[in-house]
């Protein structure tokens, strides 16, 4: 297919963002900017040997509205060589989800919750609020909601 054509899929404009993996009869390719992905999976032929022209496999309308966006997305990524930012809605509790590894991280390298509350939210934080109890239980509560996470919780955030 020509480079030009109006459907041509060519993944040369996009390969500062691709990585591939290749395996019998297919392929996988993932675009990513470090924050925002998008994986491609080719079922037949290959996209990396020039501009292809790409069909779509949709089913049913249960996960449509995942499908759609996931093809917005790459239309998007086509049209422009990067990521759309409205199309990836930033997770609500992922700045919460961090604090909880970091703990998880303390806990685990033998940190008291004191240090712990000390890295996360700062010596004079400590220093002020600590006697008051509060700041404790929520380190407690970040431990303890990672090692959910770690034991196998994380799941329920990738569906």
């Amino acid at each position: 297919m020509a480079p030009d054509h109006p459907d041509a899929f060519d993944i040369s404009y996009l390969e500062h963002l691709a990585a591939a993996l290749c395996y019998d009869g297919g392929e996988h390719i993932l675009f990513s900017d470090g924050a925002r992905h998008l994986q491609l999976a080719v079922i037949a032929g290959s996209v990396l040997e020039g501009p292809v022209c790409l069909r779509y496999a949709l089913s049913g309308f249960r996960g449509l509205e995942a499908q759609t966006l996931t093809l917005n997305r790459l239309c998007h990524l086509r049209r422009r060589c990067s990521f759309s930012k409205s199309l990836y809605v930033a997770e609500r509790r992922a700045s919460r989800y961090a604090l909880m590894l970091r703990a998880w991280d303390g806990a685990q390298a033998g940190a008291s919750q004191r240090e712990i509350a000390m890295t996360l939210f700062g010596e004079n934080a400590v220093r002020r609020d600590w006697d008051a109890g509060f700041l404790r239980t929520r380190v407690q509560r970040l431990i303890r909601g990672a090692e959910q996470l770690v034991g196998g919780g994380y799941r329920r955030i990738l569906r």
